[in-house]
């Protein structure tokens, strides 16, 4: 698949087949992952790989510290984590003020190397921000001191979404102002 093609293909996928994913092939994505770039090279991420028990824990947690919220996605985003068989997690590592900014945006690009390399492999992906809503439980749960920025579901995809609305080109692009000398 040309770079183009996956990313005009690639959907936020909420619908799994209960199949498991081969290590080899997330192993590839979170490898694809670190190839983006990063400001000052700095590489501000570790991933990592959950399934099973401790993939669905984290669903529950999810949704029960979310389900009171009125009009929160996160109680839907739990239901997906739990009929995905992967969540990736994606950490923030060491951070300053100065450097956070640029670390934000770093994994940002990051996940989106992954999102494009699941659309070429034929893989689902959703990236999913609903998990910041349990940050500290999820320190406690995977063990961690590290900070979980986002989490990425992964599966074979059980539905084929159509695009979602653009904005329109016009409305987006500004146009530098011609400035006589």
């Amino acid at each position: 698949m040309e770079l183009k093609e996956a990313i005009e293909k690639r959907r936020s996928i909420r619908k799994y087949e209960e199949k498991d994913v081969p290590e080899a092939l997330l192993e590839d994505l979170i490898r694809c992952a670190t190839l983006a770039p990063s400001g000052h090279n700095r590489q501000p991420w570790k991933f990592q790989i959950i399934k099973g028990e401790l993939k669905n824990k984290i669903a529950d947690t999810l949704y029960e510290k979310t389900i009171a919220i009125e009009g929160s996605t996160a109680p839907h985003t739990a239901s997906v984590i739990e009929e995905a068989p992967v969540l990736i997690a994606v950490y923030l590592t060491e951070t300053d003020e100065k450097n956070y900014l640029y670390d934000i945006l770093s994994i940002g690009g990051a996940i989106e190397n992954m999102l494009l390399r699941a659309t070429d492999m034929g893989l689902g992906s959703l990236w999913i921000g609903n998990t910041s809503h349990i940050e500290e439980e999820l320190k406690e749960i995977l063990k961690t001191d590290l900070r979980v920025v986002s989490t990425v579901a992964i599966g074979y995809k059980n539905q084929d979404p159509h695009a979602r609305p653009r904005k329109n080109f016009d409305e987006i692009l500004i146009k530098t102002p011609d400035i006589e000398s």
